[in-house]
């Protein structure tokens, strides 16, 4: 796309590049109706719309269903006809009205500013727009699309188009768009999110956005992980991730905080509508508010809409983007590890490698490693990992996103108070972990190979332990497990555990050091080649333990226990959680 140079900043914007350290660029921002929106609008099945209302707050809505619905005319003139929600559409109301007359709405003089985003989830492809209005109407026509002989109401639009930008396809999920027959009805119109809107909320992994500056108006996507929007009382807030570092919707919302942003729910055909008043935070403040992130908005909300069955179209879901990071939840959604402005620093001393992917590292402190057994410790990998801004990354692409901070759970007993089978210093402890990604790569290079010390090599920061992992009855899980090994009855103790083949060393080492647990575990192996022997079987076998050569299955639970403590990955958990409905599952969440 060619740079266009008449095209200056807005004062919002380069404040914000100010604040983010970007140096100094051209806005790219084509002040006309570009090739490539004339191109897209014919082509793309949706698209957002964003307006003012009469009090001049933004609201923004999502029109289309089907390709083609819009179309340039000429002149830098383009048209939209499309089914809508009808009268419970907010910026619908604003342009043409509640009543599906047909009347022709003409705007005179310089018209009404309206923002727009083209978008297909399915190719990741979007193209932002601004403009003015017209002219425009709502009617009624006959269902069309899907066959039903029942009236819709159709919007009618005509823009002049006044900028117009193309856009990344970072954090677009896919999702395949089919037009679906609509019976908007509204369930709550006020200043408070209903209980209706919080599901989709939790799951919703992209919204649309609408803000407005002094000579022109924004619309554009975010998207990212499902839950990535949280709800904080009576406001939301969500991260901003890395992007083109144009910042048009925040220099919009740094000079007027007021916003306007749409969440559809592409599975039931759902939409919340909410317009209020924005807070940038950014460096320290941000991670406060939303741990992890650099840069994040909460919107107080002032007005919100939730129209049930309200949109015409449908979204199958499709791949999610590789650029989305994991979910960021709010510091005050969890009890997160004490941290401080100076990191204390862990010093890498050895490495032990048990399997292809396991290894066990063994760390020192400053200070005391001051934790209980259970607890996790958060590590901080920046400093190592963090190599700048990049806009797009496809080697990486979880990296743009990627702080570097990791939580591993403690796997060596604590040093104080004074514990029987402690073998490390006052100030070491030990993590367990398998190599997984980018951090833990890296950490399994700079370890060493087993029976080596490289110690003061790799000094990583300590953001401090937490978590209230207890075990106390019978259970499920090894690595939390494993701190408590040799100060607890194992009389009382069931463990299952389930691993691949590959994985047997770890199971090998553990029952060398704690030879007696063997009493109590059953193990289930899988990977194993039907005829094949395994020497790391027959160790574990020769030890004592209960060794079965399949998959886990719900029979293998006992029933007379009714706690149980787990330490798996989220889908084996989902499913423990099916096949033990009755029990108390006990388990340390991660996912912050």
């Amino acid at each position: 796309m060619a740079f266009y140079q008449d095209m200056s900043w807005h004062e919002g914007e380069t404040a914000m590049q100010r604040l983010m350290k970007v140096p100094d660029m051209d806005n790219p921002t084509v002040p006309a109706l570009s090739p490539q929106l004339a191109n897209h609008l014919q082509i793309a099945p949706l698209i957002a719309i964003g307006t003012l209302d009469k009090q001049g707050r933004p609201w923004t809505t999502l029109w289309g269903g089907e390709k083609g619905f819009a179309r340039p005319l000429g002149g830098g003139i383009v048209g939209f006809r499309t089914a809508v929600t009808g009268h419970f559409d907010p910026v619908v109301e604003e342009l043409v009205g509640k009543d599906a007359t047909g009347e022709v709405v003409k705007e005179e003089g310089e018209g009404r500013m309206v923002s727009g985003l083209t978008i297909d989830l399915e190719t990741r492809k979007r193209v932002k727009m601004y403009g003015r209005m017209v002219a425009g109407a709502l009617s009624t026509r006959e269902d069309e699309v899907t066959g039903r002989n029942e009236a819709v109401a159709e919007i009618q639009l005509v823009l002049k188009i006044e900028q117009s930008l193309g856009n990344c396809p970072k954090y677009l999920n896919r999702k395949h768009i089919i037009p679906h027959f609509a019976r908007p009805g509204l369930v709550s119109d006020s200043s408070k999110l209903s209980e209706r809107a919080l599901p989709l909320l939790a799951k919703a992994d992209l919204f649309f956005v609408s803000s407005s500056g002094k000579q022109d108006m924004d619309t554009n996507h975010r998207g990212g992980p499902p839950g990535f929007l949280r709800v904080l009382e009576d406001s939301v807030v969500w991260p901003e991730y890395s992007g083109n570092r144009l910042y048009q919707t925040l220099g919009n919302l740094y000079s007027n905080p007021l916003c306007g942003i749409c969440v559809p729910d592409f599975e039931t055909g759902d939409m919340l509508y909410l317009t209020g008043t924005t807070k940038i935070f950014s460096g320290k403040e941000a991670n406060a508010l939303l741990p992890r992130s650099n840069l994040c908005v909460q919107l107080t909300i002032d007005a919100a809409r939730f129209v049930q069955n309200a949109l015409p179209f449908r979204g199958e879901e499709g791949q999610r983007s590789p650029y989305n990071p994991v979910v960021r939840y709010l510091a005050s959604e969890r009890k997160a590890p004490a941290q401080s402005e100076q990191l204390q620093q862990a010093v890498l001393l050895s490495q032990t490698k048990l399997t292809p992917t396991i290894s066990r590292f063994r760390f020192s402190l400053e200070n005391g490693a001051t934790h209980k057994a259970g607890q996790y410790v958060t590590l901080d990998f920046s400093k190592h990992l963090d190599f700048g801004y990049s806009h797009m990354r496809n080697d990486d692409p979880r990296s743009l996103n990627d702080d570097f901070v990791r939580t591993f759970t403690v796997s060596s007993p604590p040093g104080s108070p004074p514990n029987p089978v402690r073998r490390l210093k006052d100030d070491e402890f030990e993590i367990t972990v398998r190599n997984v990604g980018v951090v833990t790569d890296f950490l399994f290079k700079h370890g060493g190979s087993e029976g080596s010390d490289r110690g003061g090599e790799l000094e990583v920061g300590v953001k401090g332990f937490g978590g209230e992992f207890q075990v106390k009855q019978d259970g499920v899980g090894i690595t939390p497990l494993l701190p408590y090994l040799g100060t607890i009855n194992l009389a009382q103790l069931k463990l299952i555990w389930t691993v691949r083949l590959e994985d047997i060393g770890l199971i090998v080492d553990m029952l060398e050091a704690h030879p007696d647990v063997a009493k109590t575990l059953t193990l289930y192996v899988t990977g194993v080649v039907e005829g094949h022997i395994d020497e790391g079987v027959e160790e574990v076998e020769r030890i004592g333990a209960t060794v079965y050569l399949r998959r886990l299955q719900k029979e293998d639970f006992p029933t007379a226990s009714s706690t149980y403590y787990v330490c798996t990955s989220v889908p084996m958990r989902k499913q423990l959680m099916e096949w033990l409905p009755m029990k108390e599952l006990v388990f340390e969440d991660f996912n912050f």
